[in-house]
Formats: structure tokens, C-alpha cells, sequence
């Protein structure tokens, strides 16, 4: 007698797998792996739903808080450029800058001031976070004359010109927006009067004479110290060693 052999009914290409026949086992292994991806997809649902399943509100999720700093912009100037009139400073915007910055509203065309010069200048000083005027030699009608080496460091190099800052001296007919940070000014000590403990300071600067190159300069022996009430010999922030902290660099 001859017994015929029927291969069992699959194809490799069943999802039930090899060897198992549809209807069988296989499909009920189907239908329980798509009923727990349905119970874990419902249970992740239920995580991030506003309220947790014992009934309380679900915890917020923190935001993180990015504080951007408003970009440095440079005091605004009234008058900038007429040298017979008192200019005006209004306050810096943003962070000061960390570093002696310059910036000249009128280039001049006379003789070249260096850190060792005594000048003939007019000036005002302000305030960068208020623009609030601290002193001015507009103000006593005479314009001052100091060596720069008796002066504050950021105000010698900001008109004397400095290479480590890659700042140039001025030139006799200019006038020039200078900004101090505290430690080329009073730092931590502070100045006497508005200046306080590591305030940044603005001075714009008009450049009349340098070592007596401009005949019938005006000066004033008796020049008034931007920080001071005393009449001294040398201005503008001129301290003894002993108060004056930058008094070398």
C-alpha cells in the first residue's frame, strides 16, 4: 500500500511563523502582542495626561528660564561734533565693556598726543549706567592742563594712546568718547562724590594743545578733579598713591 505525505499548510511568509498553522496557536500569539502594545500605548498615554491616576494633577514639566544680557552699545553723545560746544552723555546700554574703549566723534589733525604728554583738554565725565554728569571743565569756563602720567590709567591711555589696547593717541583738534572699566579707573576703592565701587566711567575729551604745540592754549593751573572738590594741579580722577589704585599698570 502506498501512503502519499501532505507538507503541512504554511508558507515562509506567514506572520504566525514556521510550523504553525493559521487559526492556531499563532494567530492567538498575534492578537495578545497587539493587545499589549494597545495596553502599553494606553498606559503611556495615561503618564502624560494632566492628571495621574490616583486622581492628583500631574507635575509640570520645568521649563528652562534663558536670560539674554542686552548687546553693549556705546553712550549716545549730544553735540558730538562741535568742539565749541559742551557735549552731553547719555548711559550705556548693556553690559560695559570689559576692556578701555575709544571711539572718536571728530579726528583731529594736530600734533600727536603720547602716554608721557601734558595737554590742554575740555571734558565731560559721566556715569555708564546712568549717564549722570560727575564733572565737567565746560563747566568752570577754563579748560584744564595735566601731565597724563598724574592722571587715572584709562584716561592717560585713552588719550595718550595705548598699544597694548591697540588704542592710538589723539591729535590736537579731536574729540574722543572714552569708556573706563573699574579697573582702569577706582575699582574696588571707588571714586569720591558719584563714582562708586567699580563703576564704569564715560569721559568725552576735546583735545586743544599738547606740550604747549598750540599757541594762547588756555589753561588752568587751578583745574577742579572730576572727584574732587579741592582745586588740584592735575586732572581729571589725579589721587595720591596712597587712594589711587591704578596709579600704576
Amino acid at each position: 500500500m502506498t501512503t502519499s505525505f501532505s507538507p503541512a499548510p504554511f508558507t515562509p511568509s506567514s506572520p504566525a511563523g514556521a510550523g504553525v498553522a493559521p487559526g492556531g496557536r499563532g494567530r492567538r500569539a498575534a492578537v495578545s502582542a497587539v493587545a499589549a502594545g494597545v495596553l502599553l500605548a494606553a498606559a503611556v498615554a495615561g503618564c502624560s495626561s494632566s492628571t495621574a491616576p490616583d486622581g492628583t494633577a500631574a507635575a509640570p514639566v520645568p521649563t528652562a528660564t534663558v536670560v539674554v544680557e542686552p548687546a553693549t552699545v556705546l553712550p549716545e553723545v549730544g553735540n558730538p561734533t562741535n568742539l565749541t560746544v559742551k557735549p552731553a552723555i547719555a548711559a550705556g546700554v548693556g553690559v560695559p565693556p570689559a576692556e578701555l574703549t575709544v571711539k572718536d566723534l571728530v579726528v583731529g589733525q594736530g600734533a600727536l598726543a603720547s602716554a608721557s604728554s601734558t595737554v590742554v583738554v575740555n571734558y565731560v565725565g559721566a556715569l555708564w549706567n546712568t549717564g549722570a554728569q560727575f564733572d565737567a571743565s565746560w563747566d568752570s569756563g577754563v579748560p584744564a592742563e595735566f601731565p597724563l602720567t598724574q592722571v587715572i590709567t584709562g584716561f592717560g591711555l585713552g588719550i595718550g594712546g595705548s598699544a597694548e589696547d591697540a588704542i592710538e593717541g589723539m591729535r590736537v583738534g579731536g574729540r574722543r568718547l572714552i569708556v573706563i572699566p573699574p579697573a582702569l579707573g577706582y575699582g574696588p576703592v571707588g571714586g569720591r562724590g558719584d563714582i562708586k565701587v567699580d563703576d564704569t566711567i564715560v569721559f568725552v575729551v576735546d583735545l586743544l594743545d599738547v606740550d604747549g604745540s598750540v599757541s594762547g592754549g588756555a589753561a588752568s593751573p587751578e583745574a577742579t578733579s572730576p572727584v574732587t572738590s579741592s582745586p588740584v594741579t592735575s586732572s581729571p580722577g589725579a589721587t595720591s598713591p596712597a587712594t589711587d589704585p591704578t596709579a600704576t599698570r
